[in-house]
């Protein structure tokens, strides 16, 4: 078989095993093919896919799939190997030393993710690698024997300068999927906008975060939102059970303020509630919301410029955050927050048993400056 490469010398068939480089270089081009659905689906479709979802995460894997089935069959006829072929200096080729046609190219892929991923279902397909490891160490693969094909290498052992450049280019892809993942986090709408821009900002935020609220065309808050506050039952670090009865969810208040423009100058979030017993602050998923559709987007900031003060639900406090100013104020009688002990910020209970008229008020406000 090596006769049709006596004019590469530094070409040769593959004689021995390699089932480590043939694994690698599979599954980096998978994430490739991976990045480009994330790209489409997060970007375009606004599919939040890294949250944990057992559907969008099949989703993936469909699509990752067919990304593969579709695409290499053309990365094999025209360009003889794969990315992750390419840094482990493999080729394939048909024993004449041709390129692969496109159909034998999709046979091929298609029954390396059949056979050799095993659909890529769990358990099953670590069965499925592990059989493909024996057979690879046995001799050729049954992909390859099926469609006539061989592996073609660089080198008998794999150079150190490649192992450098596979894991360089793996971090790239962890590169591109975090930048993805983190402009797909905030909107598309930047820098100042309108109040129709920040609104579709936040039910943007709203749908791809899966938070569960509406914002009306005015920037209020919808009678149909959740209002993501709870009152539960808490044990407390002393042992008591404390079980609220009688206890009221508040639903936020949101204002939006603009100027003689239309462009929105302030957008501020108001809750106050009674507390009985124990109570979740209703409203700081609201505050997130602010701070994703308008605090970030307005200064083209990454997720990255939230700082832990800006986003602490106990502290009164003023930050710049670029040219705005985020203020936030909190008023409390007869409450403390519960110990972090608990495992929880924003739990409030009463000083003591007979505590009349506990109350909490949070105002929070990002503004133009």
């Amino acid at each position: 078989m090596s006769m049709f490469f006596a004019d590469a010398p530094e070409m040769l068939t593959l004689s021995a095993p390699c089932p480590w480089r043939r694994y690698f270089a599979r599954y980096f081009d998978f994430a490739l093919y991976s990045l480009l659905w994330s790209l489409a689906a997060q970007w375009g479709l606004r599919l939040n896919i890294g949250e944990w979802n057992v559907m969008l995460k099949v989703l993936s894997t469909i699509v990752g799939a067919v990304l593969m089935v579709v695409i290499e069959p053309f990365l094999l006829h025209f360009w003889g190997t794969t990315p992750g072929k390419w840094l482990f200096g493999m080729e394939i080729r048909t024993p004449n030393g041709e390129k692969l046609a496109i159909r034998t190219g999709f046979y091929r892929t298609w029954q390396v993710f059949t056979g050799g991923m095993g659909w890529d279902i769990p358990i099953w397909s670590w069965y499925r690698l592990y059989k493909s490891y024996q057979a690879s160490t046995a001799g050729e693969l049954p992909w390859d024997i099926d469609n006539g094909c061989h592996i073609v290498m660089h080198e008998r052992k794999t150079k150190w300068y490649r192992v450098l450049m596979f894991l360089f280019a793996w971090l790239l892809v962890l590169a591109a999927e975090f930048g993805i993942s983190l402009y797909a986090d905030l909107p598309h709408n930047r820098g100042r906008m309108t109040l129709s821009q920040y609104v579709d900002n936040c039910n943007d935020m709203q749908r791809y975060h899966q938070w569960g609220r509406i914002v009306r065309p005015d920037g209020t808050l919808s009678d149909d939102s959740s209002t993501q506050g709870q009152f539960i039952t808490i044990e407390t670090k002393q042992g008591e059970i404390l079980t609220p009865e009688n206890a009221r969810e508040e639903q936020p208040v949101c204002t939006v303020e603009t100027d003689a423009d239309g462009y929105v100058t302030a957008v501020e979030m108001h809750v106050e509630m009674d507390v009985e017993a124990v109570g979740y602050v209703p409203g700081t998923d609201v505050k997130t919301m602010m701070l994703y559709a308008y605090g970030l987007p307005h200064e083209k900031l990454s997720l990255l410029s939230l700082s832990r003060d800006i986003l602490s639900d106990r502290d009164s406090y003023t930050r710049n955050l670029g040219s705005l100013t985020v203020t936030q104020k909190i008023e409390m009688k007869g409450l403390e927050w519960l110990g972090p002990d608990n495992g929880e910020d924003n739990f409030l209970v009463q000083t003591n048993e007979n505590a009349k008229d506990a109350h909490f008020a949070l105002t929070f406000r990002i503004e133009e400056t």
